[in-house]
């Protein structure tokens, strides 16, 4: 079992960036000291929702203050850039680091990011296909030529530098939908879970519809001659931990509250019907809201985020552990701009009385 951190660099108050940056990159030292495996970073574009635009820049960044922990991406928006510019600047990443990195890949789901950068997100999967397709070939080929759909490599071209780790860094894809478990399977990725994501789909029955998406993938995989338990399962939860359970609700409340109001309203920004591609994330979102799922104590209720005493925290913990075959938890400290101080807090406990007992 490895664990991680992640922050999604939510500032509210934009007057406060440079000092919510260094309380962030604090946070990933403090991490490594206290024997986390992992931080984990995502990249957003146009919203305090999240301000980190390039994963690379900040990657490398966390690489020089950091010496021991990997640095993953939760996740990296093939359909953004150009792969060989990606495939590029994140085996620099891979050798800035001393091969730490762990690329997690996914195509977006924020209408107004590909409306702002002119992307049609109706395409979003078939460029998430090719371009991470080419993405793979240039980290492990001399020379590649490609033409696809969007991008056409004409000449042989040699891809520099090369990535540390052999064939390649580890790739996570991040997976919802049933599409996004075959194609795991298909290719051998690992996995790449969120329980905010897959709440938002499902509601109250998500861990029964993330259960069964787990058995159809190892029956794929298996279909496909691969060992189901071979990649690894990152589950990434909203997590807060306090000696007393109440205080730990309280404290968390209004910054989960801040971080599902800005998610909901992004999701509807330029796009006022679902769009090809998104029609179940996007419907089923829609309900979620409208429903008042998106309450804290919804959200409590039905586990989509863990705000509890060390014991409860342990209990929830080892359910998510069993049920999903997690080799990873990724907890989300920061939601919202919580306050450093308060995360610290909560990193040291959670060090202490919760990851010894799942």
């Amino acid at each position: 079992m490895k664990w991680g951190i992640f922050s999604l660099s939510q500032i509210p108050d934009q007057t406060e960036r440079v000092a919510a940056f260094d309380a962030d990159l604090k946070q990933f030292e403090l991490a490594e000291e206290l024997g986390y495996d992992t931080v984990w970073i995502a990249e957003h574009l146009f919203s305090t929702y999240g301000v980190v635009t390039s994963t690379q820049v900040y990657a490398a960044a966390i690489a020089q203050r950091t010496k021991r922990v990997r640095i993953g991406m939760a996740v990296v928006v093939i359909p953004f850039n150009h792969p060989l510019r990606t495939a590029s600047d994140f085996a620099l990443v891979d050798i800035l680091s001393h091969g730490r990195l762990d690329f997690g890949a996914g195509r977006a789901y924020q209408p107004h990011e590909f409306k702002g950068l002119g992307v049609p997100m109706e395409e979003s999967r078939e460029m998430f296909n090719e371009g991470l397709d080419v993405v793979v070939k240039a980290w492990t080929q001399d020379k590649i030529t490609h033409k696809g759909k969007f991008w056409t490599i004409s000449d042989p071209v040699e891809v520099l530098p090369k990535p540390v780790q052999k064939p390649h860094p580890p790739i996570y894809q991040a997976t919802i939908s049933p599409e996004s478990f075959e194609q795991a399977a298909e290719h051998g990725w690992n996995l790449q879970f969120a329980a905010p994501f897959t709440y938002r789909t499902y509601r109250e029955a998500w861990m029964d519809q993330l259960e069964a998406h787990c058995r159809r993938y190892e029956g794929l995989c298996q279909e496909r001659g691969r060992d189901p338990k071979a990649a690894q399962r990152m589950m990434l939860v909203p997590f807060f931990v306090h000696e007393d359970a109440k205080r730990a609700k309280e404290i968390y409340k209004p910054h989960v509250e801040w971080f599902y109001e800005k998610v909901s309203a992004n999701q509807l920004a330029g796009a006022p019907a679902p769009v090809k591609g998104y029609e179940l994330t996007m419907v089923e979102g829609k309900k979620t809201r409208e429903m008042g799922y998106l309450a804290f104590d919804k959200l409590d209720q039905y586990g989509a985020l863990v705000a509890d005493s060390p014991e409860g925290c342990i209990a929830k913990l080892r359910e998510m552990k069993q049920r999903f075959g997690i080799t990873e938890f990724v907890l989300w400290f920061s939601i919202g701009g919580m306050d450093p101080a308060e995360c610290e807090r909560a990193m040291r406990l959670t060090r202490e009385r919760v990851m010894p007992h799942v």
